[in-house]
């Protein structure tokens, strides 16, 4: 007779433990936030939604704030992954530079960065503590793109009309102000046209022979 093994699962050290929680906390944060605004999502809801009791997000978050920071953190830190792989994944400056530029330009598209960003500058407005939090996330996106664009422009036969870190904050700001603005108007501005722009604006201040 055959005894079938059991297969033991193995058991999660606290910090494992602890380092799942917060990410599941994270994901349903990142929904509520979406659908509700950080004004009107409910940390009770969301720890409800994630499957843990109200005690276990405040043991890991200092409230819904605290967690909202640490969804756009992982917001910001997935979209630097993805400019970085755009740079890695060229093989010639064109292609690099072009896949920049189009990455740049489908943000208007993104409606969950756009919805996430505007709630971030709203609370930043009001809140002390999320106003610091922006300053600090603001600087970290300049410091990360500008880096990627003097990697582009140290390459030969690209030039530029800005310097890297203000390229980038020219080009942060701008799409952003842009992608509300057509939200907001909808089929009056098209997404189309606003991605043209954004790419028009992109090859006016940096350019490749």
């Amino acid at each position: 007779m055959t005894v079938a093994k059991v297969k033991t699962r193995k058991r999660l050290t606290r910090e494992e433990s602890r380092a799942q929680t917060c990410a599941t906390l994270i994901a349903v944060g990142r929904k509520h936030f979406l659908r509700y605004g950080l004004g009107g999502a409910v940390a009770e809801k969301i720890a409800e939604d994630a499957g843990y009791s109200r005690g276990a997000l405040y043991c890991n978050f200092d409230g819904k704030e605290e967690l909202f920071l640490a969804v756009l953190q992982q917001e910001q830190e997935n979209r630097s992954d993805i400019f970085r792989t755009l740079m890695e994944a060229g093989t010639n400056n064109k292609q690099r530079l072009r896949a920049m530029r189009d990455a740049v330009a489908a943000m208007v598209t993104d409606r969950d960065w756009i919805v996430l960003r505007s709630e971030f500058e709203a609370g930043a407005l009001v809140s002390e503590r999320i106003r610091k939090a922006f300053v600090c996330a603001h600087r970290q996106q300049i410091s990360d793109g500008g880096n990627c664009m003097r990697e582009l422009i140290d390459e030969p036969g690209i030039t530029a009309s800005l310097s890297p870190d203000d390229f980038i904050m020219v080009m942060l700001n701008l799409v952003h102000g842009l992608a509300v603005t057509q939200k907001i108007m909808g089929a009056e501005l098209s997404q189309k046209s606003i991605r043209k722009l954004i790419q028009t604006l992109f090859d006016r201040l940096i350019s490749c022979e």
